[in-house]
């Protein structure tokens, strides 16, 4: 087998080098053989596979830009977030966030190719192939979300692909449900999410996500039809009966509320003081150094003051939401950990409450509820209130300046692995790809567009229901209140900025609550992502998206 050069580099894009090995594959291969007799034994058909499973890690480890960067949820702190987050002229073609993105996918579809190559028609591998159709499929439903059109690359090739059309959206969407839909009857993939394996029913999951947005594309009823069909069957409709807290957390693993998620644990990582994920760490202030005893924190994606006032909108009673108070850390003791620690947690003296705007005129209360709180520093999370050292000023100012300034997330924490190493990459969790919760968010969003408001609101209160909050109406329905309540749950998972360019919300949400944005900057081009300059200079076939040339 040749050695292959490291196609993560920006000179060398997947698409333009699928060659028959990946540098991922060099990890797992410790013999000579030659490729082909490497592949026909299970041994070496089992590495390939995990190779293909190792790209999820790939993108959804390293800093969400593409993601949750310059949406109305996370904006700026101390660090200032990446070009592609900030609408400006700085943000180009050659943008290199932009470049990763497309090469990671499509270095994943490589691989999946190569493990329906190599399966063939062997009744043994079937399985392992079905997976590989499926992890392709949702990495060609990443990218038509953020770039449109792309090349539709669907068959191994052994030699350099440098002349590769771009296909329409809607031929991508055509593609990406056809999989899914047969995928979601498939006899050979397994039907729980065990191992974190591609399984019929995340392949159902995603075939209601693929028909949303092709109908947002096509406005098309019979495409929302399908799309709350194809919820219905993955379980929409269905009570959610774990948690929220427990949910996202070390003992909500293996849910099977979850059903695709990106596998952690300290068995599969080479090394768990870089090797693991950085969700835990992305969303929230700096919280000093490590003789501190807090997380670490790359305070870049900065939860914005709408972080918090979403759950004070679409209700009458926001303490009534546990979500609150399972996504954001509000009290910070003498170690960020003692609030997992039963013995600590009450007597760990409370540093900073980060109190949100609705539970202001109850500090008193609070403070007198427990000795550990008499000392503590009421930091105001509303648009001006007090900081550190009571003084005030604005929400904006504390989330860029100060450290300590406004509350972490705790939604992602690892209370088993994540305290071990004050490091970016320490965590072990796992990474919630698609969950019941979106499902019914799905159907509800497709309801809301076909008019059926009684529907979506069933569908929202499934939501709510888990989170104690109280139910929604149906005249509430629209796709502000499904935007909203897509924050309240789903926030830093990976999804908010497809969620705002699908509906085309982007511009009127980013503009009025990312204060890194002024009203006017979003233009039409900023809904779709420029095709990487690199990629077309590989590959002349390639057309740049329209607005971008």
């Amino acid at each position: 087998m040749k050695k292959c050069f490291n196609i993560m580099t920006a000179a060398a894009f997947a698409l333009a080098a699928m060659t028959s090995c990946s540098d991922f594959l060099e990890q797992d291969l410790k013999s000579d053989v030659p490729g082909p007799d490497y592949y026909e034994t299970d041994a070496g058909f089992e590495s390939l596979t995990n190779a293909a499973y190792s790209s999820m890690r790939t993108i959804y480890t390293p800093e969400p830009w593409l993601f949750e960067g310059g949406t109305d949820l996370f904006a700026s702190g101390r660090v200032q977030v990446n070009n592609c987050a900030l609408y400006s002229s700085s943000f180009s073609t050659a943008d290199g966030d932009v470049e990763d993105f497309y090469t990671y996918h499509y270095q994943g579809i490589s691989l999946a190719n190569e493990v329906i190559y190599w399966g063939g028609s062997n009744e043994d591998r079937a399985d392992r192939v079905a997976e590989a159709r499926g992890l392709r499929a949702f990495y060609y439903l990443n990218l038509v979300q953020q770039f449109g059109g792309v090349p539709l690359v669907t068959e191994r090739s052994s030699a350099p692909l440098t002349s590769v059309a771009r296909s329409s959206a809607e031929e991508v969407y055509n593609f990406i449900i056809s999989e899914f839909t047969e995928l979601a009857s498939s006899s050979v993939l397994q039907t729980d999410n065990s191992d974190g394996r591609f399984n019929v029913q995340a392949a159902k999951h995603f075939l209601a996500k693929a028909y949303l947005c092709r109908a947002w594309e096509t406005n098309s009823s019979s495409d929302f039809e399908a799309a709350v069909d194809a919820a219905d069957d993955a379980g929409a409709g269905v009570a959610l009966e774990t948690d929220f807290a427990t949910l996202f957390s070390n003992d909500g693993e293996g849910n099977s509320e979850v059903l695709f998620y990106v596998k952690y644990d300290t068995e599969t990582v080479s090394d768990v003081q870089s090797g693991g994920s950085c969700q835990q760490s992305l969303y929230g202030s700096y919280l000093d150094g490590s003789e501190k005893g807090h997380k670490s924190v790359q305070s870049t994606l900065a939860p914005t003051n709408w972080m918090h006032e979403v759950f004070n909108t679409n209700t009458t009673d926001p303490d009534a939401d546990s979500r609150y108070d399972a996504t954001f850390m509000t009290e910070l003791r003498q170690s960020y950990w003692h609030f997992y620690d039963a013995d600590n947690k009450d007597v760990s003296a409370v540093t900073y409450y980060y109190c949100p705007s609705w539970r202001m005129a109850d500090t008193a209360e609070w403070r007198a509820a427990l000795p550990s709180r008499a000392a503590a520093q009421i930091v105001s999370m509303d648009a001006e209130g007090l900081s550190i050292g009571n003084v005030v000023t604005t929400y904006d100012t504390k989330m860029v300046n100060d450290v300590y300034g406004v509350a972490c997330f705790r939604k992602f924490d690892d209370t088993a692995n994540g305290r071990t190493y004050f490091d970016t990459n320490s965590s072990m969790r796992d990474v919630y790809v698609a969950r019941l919760a979106e499902t019914n968010l799905i159907a509800a969003e497709a309801c809301i567009k076909l008019e059926k408001t009684a529907e979506a609101a069933a569908y929202i209160n499934i939501v709510r229901n888990r989170a104690g909050a109280p139910e929604a109406s149906a005249s509430e329905m629209t796709i502000e209140y499904l935007l909203n309540e897509r924050a309240r749950e789903l926030a830093g998972e990976c999804l908010r900025w497809a969620d705002l360019s699908r509906t085309g919300m982007l511009a009127q949400y980013v503009e009025a609550h990312n204060p890194d944005i002024t009203s006017g900057q979003i233009v039409d081009k900023y809904y779709l992502r420029p095709i990487p300059l690199a990629a077309i200079e590989l590959n002349p076939a390639l057309e740049q998206n329209e607005l971008w040339k």
